[in-house]
């Protein structure tokens, strides 16, 4: 069955596209800072003196952007950006889902039929399981000439900020540098080629200090103990790479872990921009940048602590540094920026601060829950199939039907289990999900649970019950889960900023606006038709 019988076009804003503007811009550059909430926003801002503030300062900042989906995860929340489709459109619902054809779990953005640029052989990734276009489709499709390039830290985001068919796509892949796969070309560009060499050495040594003073750490210090593996928070410096030590296996992930991963992402789309000229040619070149260090530091360290502050200062001049070459090499050139997603601090944290906060603890929750259906059905084997967190729950059909059961019996039992459970906000069914109308209605500060559930629901890819958790629970236990995490629809998930920087009057808006919106705006403003869209194009108010 064809994919648009069974999920409904939501909006179509190809009925109000804009006649073509007096001049495009040579170059655009869409930014996400990869769980970067509104919350870190303003509780950083005041600090900051450079290209944030700038942002905040020159452009048209909407302080009250929503995800307005439930599942918000990095591969749902890029999917979103430049599509303007919520994930029940772009099918990427998850990070993670189960193919049931295939009978395992799938990422995202695999790609069996690619390889990497840089490891002949070696499996990779692409957009296939993307469903529909983004905003770089529209631009090549429509202006002749116009090319499409993304970069980021993490693979998912640069493959779903650039569409179906980009010029190209590079990521991060640890000591190698950045790389690409055969779906994107059939060797890396030489100016990557040589960046990665350059890169290779300048990885040796990293040392993480305190930005503005690199002698005295600033900010509380916390610790947790979970299972004998004490979590600190606030512990500057930190050593990255020992001075002439070999790198280790844990290299990548502490140094993922720190925001030299935005550095080198910037440097990685300077090289870029020089090494394609981007913004010289006869058409308006696209570039999509996603800094990923924000979500690796916030769920190894927390939102409020002595890192997330760091990185938020280096995040700040990294951008600096971003908008000073823009303007001195591309005067004309529009820049927006976004996020994936937000996030909170450790629920520890949080409850010493008198929030509600605890924590989910995955293995014992899905064993009583499993336990319970195998007790009242009176089977001896487990009635769901495994997935990496409580959200998106698939029967085992198998079992269900080799026992003889009544499929919808064992989900009516699931789904009261659920929601007697302290931690669970509601549940519901694939049933349930397809009969609920998703169209974007009201404020997003308000959807509910059950329409934001819709939103990320795929009928041939989520599962058979879709749960949300109470506010101020954290889905995972340290040190196998992160500190802290991300992916639920509660509202420090779902709200993010959003800012367009170009010809327009800046200011802050308070009105309530959807990611969903930022494709077709950028659409309209350029003069594009857009494909089905579930957004709209906002107001940017007068240009200058």
């Amino acid at each position: 069955m064809r994919y648009s019988a069974l999920v409904p076009l939501l909006l179509t804003s190809a009925l109000v596209a804009a006649p073509s503007p007096a001049k495009r811009p040579k170059l655009v550059v869409v930014i996400s800072v990869d769980q970067f909430s509104a919350e870190l926003m303003q509780t950083y801002g005041p600090e900051l003196t450079g290209g944030l503030a700038r942002l905040r300062k020159e452009g048209v900042f909407f302080t009250e952007a929503y995800h307005d989906h439930g599942f918000t995860e990095t591969g749902p929340g890029h999917s979103v950006l430049l599509s303007g489709r919520f994930p029940a459109n772009t099918g990427i619902v998850e990070n993670r889902w189960i193919d049931r054809a295939a009978g395992r779990l799938v990422y995202c953005v695999e790609d069996p039929s690619a390889t990497a640029l840089h490891a002949p052989g070696q499996a990779s990734s692409s957009s296939v399981r993307f469903l529909g276009e983004a905003l770089g489709d529209w631009l090549q499709a429509q202006v002749p000439g116009s090319r499409v390039f993304s970069v980021s830290g993490k693979d998912r985001a640069a493959i779903l900020m650039a569409g179906r068919k980009p010029t190209a796509a590079f990521w991060f892949t640890g000591a190698p540098g950045f790389t690409s796969s055969t779906a994107y070309g059939a060797r890396l560009p030489e100016w990557l080629v040589q960046y990665d060499q350059d890169l290779s050495a300048r990885l040796a040594t990293n040392s993480w200090l305190w930005v503005k003073d690199p002698t005295t750490p600033e900010g509380r210090t916390a610790q947790w103990t979970f299972n004998g593996t004490t979590v600190r928070n606030g512990a500057l410096p930190r050593l990255i790479q020992g001075a002439g030590m070999p790198q280790d296996k844990g290299f990548e992930t502490r140094f993922r872990r720190s925001p030299f991963l935005d550095t080198v992402t910037l440097e990685a789309a300077e090289a870029l921009l020089e090494g394609e000229r981007l913004g010289h040619g006869p058409s308006t070149d696209l570039l999509a940048i996603s800094f990923s260090a924000t979500d690796y530091i916030g769920h190894n360290y927390g939102n409020m602590g002595t890192e997330m502050r760091d990185q938020m200062h280096r995040l700040d001049r990294t951008l600096g540094r971003l908008l000073d070459r823009l303007h001195q090499q591309h005067p004309d050139a529009w820049v927006v920026l976004c996020a994936d997603h937000g996030g909170i601090d450790a629920p520890e944290a949080l409850a010493d601060q008198g929030f509600p906060a605890r924590r989910l603890a995955i293995e014992p929750f899905m064993s009583a829950f499993q336990a319970d259906l195998r007790t009242t059905f009176k089977i001896d084997h487990d009635l769901l199939l495994n997935t990496p967190e409580p959200n998106d729950l698939y029967l085992d059909e198998a079992v269900v039907k080799a026992a003889n059961l009544d499929r919808g019996e064992v989900i009516r039992q699931a789904l009261a289990w659920l929601k007697a459970r302290p931690e669970v906000a509601d549940a519901f069914t694939a049933e349930e999900l397809k009969a609920t109308d998703p169209a974007a209605t009201g404020s997003p500060r308000d959807t509910s649970l059950r329409v934001l559930l819709r939103r990320s629901f795929h009928p041939e890819r989520s599962g058979d019950i879709l749960v949300a958790v109470k506010p101020y629970v954290v889905i995972g236990t340290p040190p196998a889960d992160y500190l802290s995490n991300h992916g639920t629809p509660n509202g420090y998930d779902r709200r993010v900023p959003l800012i367009f920087w170009g010809p327009w009057k800046g200011g802050e808006r308070r009105e309530p606006v959807r990611t969903v919106d930022l494709a077709p705006t950028l659409a309209r403003e350029l003069g594009l038709k857009p494909g089905p869209v579930d957004g709209k194009a906002l107001d940017l108010g007068q240009r200058k």
